[in-house]
């Protein structure tokens, strides 16, 4: 019910575990394999840079960047209740730097890692944003240690502020296993990416990663800069709005596969990424927060509501939200719609009263009344309303 497959790669499901520390060594992929992953992607391989800071060879110190500590989770202003989180509430994951994998040190991992999972394992490398030559060297160990495929973290080496589909072409000339791009700007325009990455002959898209905004959290009551004094790459739900349109977008657009990232925590989650186009999700974020255990029970999760609803393959939805999505400038304008008052539910709280722009909403006798010929219809009260008393009707014209 659950198999999927792209660009030749078959998976049991389509939950996968993206590439980031729960990846980094030996004993993560086979955490992540344990754990119910359908693939795996590792951690980042690189040749360190001299000219970049924290890149080069350091005797007893790992590749990039390694501050102790280095990743926060916040859900609740400037701390963290993990119970939110599993209620599947918004979380953002900040980190503040994280160690690479020097090439030779992911072959090992890959020849090692492939004796004893049967899942695909996709290796991730990021090279140098203008050295073509140096992305070939990245690949080509990868494919003869046994990977499956090779993912290119085209954030590159230093971070770049827009993708170059010439590494794309580079890599295919030297590799013969798939070959995935993934997308790491949420602010490029993907109707027009997807196309070029598509031609430049990449076999699937990931899209889109978040490490490459430079995001900061701040204790007032300190006053200090949280965890370190420092900029941090911030994923996590919050972000899974601008990727379900970026996906949705590349999916209208291009032919070849797309595989969904960022704001995985639940099968809900994984479910809209499907609706919208993708073959299948790469899950992050949502490991920091529960761990492992967390990518069975998202597949778990997808396999009962294509239970219930009667779903035979991933087929069945996959896509089924895109013939909904018109451009915003083909949305109706001024639809007759005004908000109504459910009277048996309403507490007068008052909240409506407060967040409505047009003065149509007031209270009588502690209950919330609404001028219809005031309201503008535009739906705010319907969500600010804490007792869900408000809703929106059609009028009759």
């Amino acid at each position: 019910m659950l198999e999927v497959e792209f660009a030749g790669i078959k998976l049991k499901n389509p939950v996968i575990a993206a590439s980031a520390t729960p990846t980094i060594n030996l004993d993560g992929l086979r955490r992540a394999a344990e754990g119910g992953a359908g693939a795996i992607v590792t951690k980042s391989a690189v040749f360190p840079k001299k000219v970049v800071e924290g890149m080069e060879y350091v005797k007893g110190r790992p590749t990039g960047l390694k501050p102790s500590p280095r990743f926060m989770l916040l859900n609740k202003g400037e701390t963290y209740d993990p119970r939110l989180t599993k209620e599947g509430s918004y979380f953002t994951l900040f980190r503040v730097g994280e160690p690479y994998l020097k090439p030779e040190e992911l072959v090992e991992m890959i020849e090692k890692i492939k004796k004893s999972v049967n899942i695909p394992v996709i290796a991730s490398i990021a090279g140098a944003v203008d050295d073509l030559e140096e992305w070939q060297r990245l690949a080509k160990p990868m494919q003869e240690a046994g990977a499956d495929a090779v993912e290119l973290n085209l954030h590159a080496i230093p971070i770049v502020k827009y993708t170059n589909p010439d590494i794309v072409r580079a890599v295919k000339e030297v590799v013969s296993i798939p070959v995935i791009a993934k997308l790491m700007y949420g602010w490029e325009d993907p109707t027009e990416l997807g196309p070029k990455v598509e031609k430049a002959g990449a076999d699937a898209i990931t899209a889109v990663g978040t490490f490459g905004f430079p995001t900061m959290e701040i204790d007032v009551e300190a006053p200090r800069i949280l965890t370190q004094p420092s900029y941090y790459g911030a994923g996590g739900p919050w972000y899974r709005p601008v990727s379900l349109a970026f996906v949705s977008r590349l999916a209208k657009t291009v032919k070849i596969p797309v595989l969904g990232v960022t704001g995985v925590v639940t099968w809900k989650d994984a479910v809209k990424y499907i609706m919208v186009g993708a073959t299948a999700v790469q899950v992050c974020a949502a490991i920091y927060a529960k761990g492992y255990r967390v990518l069975g029970e998202i597949a778990m999760g997808i396999e009962e509501f294509m239970r219930r609803k009667g779903y035979q393959r991933i087929d069945d939805f996959r896509g089924s939200i895109l013939k909904e999505i018109v451009p915003p400038w083909k949305l109706e304008w001024g639809p007759p719609m005004k908000a109504t008052v459910e009277e048996a539910s309403c507490d007068g709280c008052g909240d409506c009263v407060e967040s409505c722009f047009y003065g149509a909403i007031s209270l009588e006798e502690n209950l919330a009344s609404v001028d219809s010929d005031k309201c503008d219809g535009c739906g705010l009260c319907v969500w600010v309303c804490p007792s869900k008393a408000v809703a929106m009707e059609k009028q009759r014209v």
